[in-house]
């Protein structure tokens, strides 16, 4: 079936010649404005931490099949209670609701699961849904924080950003690009610190045995003979060293070239022939 327009209608007797519905002019739109959400500003029906088992949907603009949805304040939307032993995943979608004739923000509960899934977009001739986050309820929550909310806008499979007939640049693939590139470098830095270690192992190994061996050269022999004169000879020295420790606690005498001992005993001065 051909199709053209808009044209402006003409009264034929007692009726127009052109009438067009609001569906004529989602599939014209839809033509050269893709579906997902609006970039300006990167807050744009952002998912976000609320009271207790809540949140909120940040004020924005997204468009589905030549449809606009427009959220002027923060949207509050209250989470299902938790279970006690279970863990799940929520979905927050835009749902585009073909019977319904509007677009509602919703969210779509999943299944209680020790290792949950979350639920699927619908996607058919009734109902069209854009994912904006997933949202992860653990057993026993009474709160829901940043840390479990995932954003999806910017996902081009389950959201994505509002495009012209020129292609919007995947953003996956950039994403993924710098994935191989980041790999690729870790990968470089694991080897070379493979490299630095085992070089240094091997200095530190050689320097053990080269202490090793002079330590082996100076014990080859007779090693108890070695060792006793070792002993002998710091006997020798701390003799040495406790004679002139005990004459420095002596005055010398020089009328009669003997030394004398000086203390206080007993709150008394004394002194005494110390050899």
């Amino acid at each position: 079936m051909e199709k053209s327009g808009f044209f402006n209608a003409m009264k034929v007797g007692d009726t127009w010649d052109r009438i067009y519905k609001a569906e004529n002019f989602a599939e014209y739109f839809a033509t050269f404005i893709g579906n997902g959400i609006f970039p300006n500003p990167a807050s744009q029906l952002q998912v976000v931490q609320a009271d207790k088992m809540q949140i909120i949907i940040r004020q924005g603009k997204a468009w589905i099949n030549g449809f606009i949805y427009i959220n002027t304040d923060d949207l509050i939307l209250n989470v299902d209670t938790a279970d006690g032993v279970l863990n799940r995943k929520d979905k927050v979608v835009l749902q585009y609701d073909v019977v319904k004739r509007d677009i509602r923000a919703v969210i779509k509960k999943g299944e209680f699961a020790s290792n949950p899934i979350t639920p699927e977009l619908a996607r058919n001739a009734d109902m069209y849904e854009l994912a904006l986050a997933d949202i992860q309820v653990n057993a026993g929550a009474i709160k829901i924080t940043q840390a479990d909310i995932t954003d999806l806008r910017f996902n081009k499979e389950l959201c994505g950003l509002v495009h012209t007939t020129v292609e919007q640049i995947d953003s996956t693939v950039i994403f993924k690009q710098f994935e191989s590139w980041y790999e690729q470098k870790q990968n470089e830095y694991d080897k070379d610190i493979q490299i630095w270690t085992k070089r240094k192992k091997r200095e530190f190994e050689e320097q053990f045995l080269n202490w090793f061996d002079t330590l082996k050269k100076a014990l080859d022999g007779d090693i108890s003979g070695k060792l006793l004169n070792l002993i002998n000879e710091n006997s020798k020295e701390i003799k040495s060293l406790n004679e002139e420790l005990k004459a420095s606690r002596s005055i010398k005498d020089d009328s009669n070239n003997k030394n004398y001992k000086i203390g206080i005993e007993n709150g008394l001065l004394y002194y005494m022939e110390v050899e």
